[in-house]
């Protein structure tokens, strides 16, 4: 393992635990204030973005080293394999669970906006 992808690991991970504590902490205020389905409706929205994504991320960078076809091909089966854990999930939490909607969409929402600062952050852009 290069010292590049040893960083990747290690950026993908930190993004991972600031986006569980956002989450949690966007549940814990709900479960205070609105009951348990709103408080597990925040948890499963923070879930169902966080997942797919590691999953995904996880999943492309093991091809830092790799030609450039390969790396594009695999940012492509990536993203696919994060749509459709991201849809089974949704499927699933929509039929199975009982959640207060909105909560749940705003954790996503959050989940996904954590993800975007702290790529921005973690990767130092100029």
């Amino acid at each position: 393992m290069s010292d590049d992808n040893k960083y990747d690991y290690k950026n993908l991970f930190i993004i991972f635990i600031v986006q569980s504590i956002f989450v949690g902490i966007f549940a814990l205020f709900f479960y205070l204030t609105k009951g348990e389905t709103a408080g597990m409706s925040a948890v499963l929205g923070g879930l169902v973005y966080c997942v797919p994504a590691l999953f995904a991320s996880l999943f492309m960078s093991r091809a830092s080293n790799a030609s450039a076809t390969l790396i594009l091909a695999k940012a492509y089966l990536g993203t696919f394999y994060k749509i459709i854990i991201s849809i089974a999930l949704f499927i699933y939490v929509f039929k199975n669970i009982p959640i207060t909607i909105g909560v749940f969409l705003t954790a996503y929402a959050i989940a996904f906006i954590t993800q975007y600062v702290m790529s921005y952050v973690l990767h130092k852009r100029n």
